[in-house]
C-alpha cells in the first residue's frame, strides 16, 4: 500500500512538472491561431467587398477585369490559408484532448494519494491536530492540474466549467504566477459567450488586481472589443487609443490601430 502511495505522489509530481510547459506551448499556439484566423477572416471579408464593388462597376475595361481576376485569386489564396488553419485548429484540439486526459489522470492520482495519506476517521491524532475535513475533491487541489483542466475546458468551449475552474484557481492561489492569467481567461470565457458587459467587468478586475500582468495589453484590447460589441463606440475608441499608445509594437497595438482605422478614427 505504501509503495502504491509513493508511486502515485511521484506520478502527480511528474505531471505537475510537465503539464505547465505543455500548456504554455498550447496557449501560445491557440493565441497565434486565433489572431491569424481573425486577420484572415478580416482580409477575406475585405477582399470579397472589393470584388463586389469591382463587379458592380465592371464594364469592358481590361484594367477592371484584371483587378477582378487579381481579387478572385486573392480570395482563393485566403480560402486555402483558412483551410490550412482549420487543420491546425483540429490538431491543436487533439493535443488539448490528450492534455485534458493527462490532467484528469493526474487529478485522480492526487485524490487517491490524499485519501491514502489521511489518518483513519476519528483517530486521536486528527482530532488533536484539529485537521480540517477534505473538500469534495479529496483535499486541496493541485494548482497546475486545476489551471490546466480549466484551460482545457476553455479551449474546448466548455466555458461554464472553465470559468468555475479559473475562479477557483484565482481564489485559492492569488499569489501564483498564473493567477492573473486565470482572471484574464474568465474574461475571455465571458466574451466568447457573448456576455460582453460581464467581460468588461472581468477584464477590469484582472487589470485592477494585476496591473503589471503580461496579459495587461490583451485584457485592455479585449475590453475595447467588448465595448464595441455593446455599441459603446466612444468609450471603445478611447480604449483602443490607450492600447495603441501604451503598448506600441505589440500585436495588440496593431489590432487596435486596425480597428481604429476601420472606425475612421486616427490612432493619435
Amino acid at each position: 500500500m505504501r509503495l502504491r502511495s509513493v508511486a502515485a505522489v511521484l506520478s502527480v509530481a511528474t505531471a505537475g512538472c510537465v503539464l505547465p510547459d505543455q500548456l504554455s506551448r498550447l496557449e501560445k499556439d491557440v493565441a497565434e491561431v486565433r489572431q491569424r484566423l481573425a486577420r484572415l477572416e478580416q482580409a477575406e471579408s475585405a477582399a470579397r467587398e472589393t470584388l463586389a464593388g469591382l463587379e458592380s462597376k465592371l464594364g469592358v475595361e481590361a484594367a477592371s477585369r484584371a483587378d477582378v481576376a487579381d481579387t478572385r485569386a486573392r480570395i482563393e489564396e485566403l480560402s486555402r490559408d483558412l483551410i490550412a488553419l482549420e487543420d491546425r485548429v483540429a490538431e491543436t484540439n487533439r493535443r488539448l484532448d490528450r492534455l485534458s486526459q493527462a490532467v484528469e489522470a493526474a487529478r485522480e492520482l492526487s485524490r487517491k494519494a490524499a485519501v491514502s495519506a489521511q489518518p483513519p476517521a476519528g483517530s486521536g491524532e486528527a482530532a488533536a491536530a484539529g485537521a480540517p475535513p477534505p473538500d469534495s475533491a479529496g483535499g486541496v487541489p493541485d494548482p497546475n492540474a486545476l489551471y490546466n483542466a480549466a484551460y482545457a475546458d476553455f479551449s474546448k468551449g466548455s466555458y461554464a466549467l472553465a470559468i468555475a475552474g479559473f475562479e477557483e484557481y484565482a481564489a485559492r492561489f492569488p499569489d501564483s504566477d498564473l493567477a492573473d492569467n486565470a482572471l484574464y481567461w474568465v474574461g475571455e470565457c465571458l466574451f466568447s459567450q457573448g456576455r460582453h458587459a460581464e467581460a468588461v467587468r472581468a477584464f477590469d478586475r484582472q487589470l485592477e488586481r494585476y496591473p503589471q500582468s503580461d496579459r495587461a495589453a490583451a485584457a485592455n484590447l479585449k475590453k475595447a472589443l467588448a465595448l464595441l460589441e455593446q455599441n459603446q463606440v466612444g468609450p471603445a475608441i478611447v480604449q483602443l487609443k490607450f492600447v495603441a499608445e501604451t503598448y506600441p509594437g505589440s500585436d495588440e497595438a496593431r489590432v487596435a490601430r486596425d480597428r481604429l482605422a476601420s472606425l475612421g478614427s486616427p490612432a493619435r
